[in-house]
């Protein structure tokens, strides 16, 4: 039979010259308090991994471990320190927590499954028995770990966005690998300045020159540092946005429309926002009957949406010379309409056409950037909201940033 102190040195993993000494058990409590001693007259520095003289030890620290069966687990120990030639007094590492943590890596391991598979932080926390604090010092350690380890390998395919962070037109931009379907990285604005600070810190110079294309919204700034910063990239402006653009023209005109018609007692476009905002193709066979009737009156918003719908054929043509005589065609339809919402957008597209037309030769949209945003303001919403822009932005790279986040395993 082994000893208690033997039976959790095995659990630890712990060799010469590090042993259990003492384990304390409290059932009132529900604790278990394992003391760790070091016990050689030499370890390495932390810095050059020499071995050196022990010169003293710390005071004593405590690291959150496993729990043993539902007993909450702590190891206590004074690491000893070491006198290095090179870099002088120095605490050597541990071989069960890294550096300034005060949890064990089994512990962080176990810790970041738990908020990745949980529904919110705050869940998390009951589970762990941690506070808020706490768990964000976990995962920004694990995001810092995660950044470490990203091997920067091309990425041909970018798309930037931005996302409200806070009321006030708060904005933050974020650049993400469209392949790998994974944000690179988070900066606070949206400005110029912004988008320079995005794109240099998620790519080194060599990932820059090997950027093929990049898909955007019709934001100046983007198109300003993209062209100064990424030589060799094609710019695309995101489908995803152009329809927007288009719908936002057609939820406008029927606004302008409504008002003018409830002068009159006329109440036939009242509650019908969504049903002219989505698409033929989601509409039920009621909903399909409701268009038919209303289009039946020639209103300004089904002229609006007529147009949308025509739009819609431009991305399934053949190529980009097929492409831009088949906006030609839409564009004088768009015209025809007389309506300033619908020439607004028309003349705004017909100025980025160039851009537009790129899509034909890189086929990559912001797609997957539009996932991302729902998956952040579920975490927004989760969160109830961020105090600042730095815990926003670790929170982003920890559940969607696809980084290593998992401690060094124990040997």
């Amino acid at each position: 039979m082994i000893s208690t102190i033997e039976h959790y040195e095995i659990l630890l993993g712990l060799t010469s010259p590090w042993e259990v000494t003492k384990v304390e058990l409290s059932t009132e409590q529900l604790k278990v308090d394992i003391h760790i001693t070091h016990i050689g007259e030499s370890a390495c520095c932390p810095e050059c991994g020499q071995d050196c003289r022990v010169y003293d030890h710390s005071p004593e620290r405590t690291w959150r471990h496993l729990d043993t069966m539902q007993f909450e687990t702590t190891l206590h120990c004074r690491p000893p320190r070491v006198k290095c030639n090179e870099h002088g007094v120095k605490t050597a590492a541990i071989p069960w927590a890294g550096k300034h943590s005060r949890f064990t890596q089994l512990f962080e391991a176990f810790a970041i499954n738990v908020m990745i598979a949980s529904r919110s932080l705050q869940e998390a926390g009951k589970l762990l028995r941690l506070n808020w604090q706490q768990l964000h010092s976990l995962m920004k350690r694990a995001v810092e770990r995660g950044l470490d380890r990203r091997v920067a390998d091309e990425i041909p395919w970018v798309g930037m966005d931005e996302k409200s962070f806070r009321k006030g037109h708060k904005y933050v931009s974020i650049i993400n690998d469209i392949e790998e379907g994974r944000v690179l990285d988070v900066v606070e604005g949206r400005e110029g300045k912004a988008a320079d600070k995005l794109i240099n810190k998620a790519l080194n110079e060599k990932q820059r020159e090997m950027v093929c294309g990049v898909s955007i919204d019709m934001s100046a700034p983007y198109i300003s540092a993209i062209n100064r910063l990424l030589p060799h990239a094609d710019i695309v402006h995101d489908k995803f946005h152009i329809s927007q653009h288009l719908n936002n023209a057609v939820d406008k005109t029927r606004r302008q429309e409504h008002r003018v018609l409830m002068k009159d007692k006329d109440e036939i476009l009242k509650g019908t926002k969504f049903l002219w905002l989505k698409g033929v193709d989601h509409l039920s066979d009621e909903s399909l009957a409701q268009l038919e009737s209303i289009k039946k009156r020639e209103l300004n918003v089904s002229k609006a949406w007529y147009i949308r719908e025509l739009f819609v054929h431009f991305w399934a043509r053949r190529d980009a010379v097929f492409a831009q005589s088949y906006f030609d065609y839409w564009y004088k339809e768009a015209f025809g309409t007389g309506l300033p919402e619908v020439r607004k957008v028309a003349r705004m597209l017909k100025k980025h056409l160039a851009n537009i037309l790129t899509y034909f030769d890189c086929y990559i949209t912001n797609a997957f950037s539009e996932g991302i945003n729902s998956k952040i303001q579920t975490i927004k919403a989760n969160a109830r909201g961020f105090r600042n822009f730095e815990n926003y932005r670790i929170s982003i790279l920890f559940f969607c940033g696809k980084l290593d986040l998992a401690p060094q395993k124990l040997t």
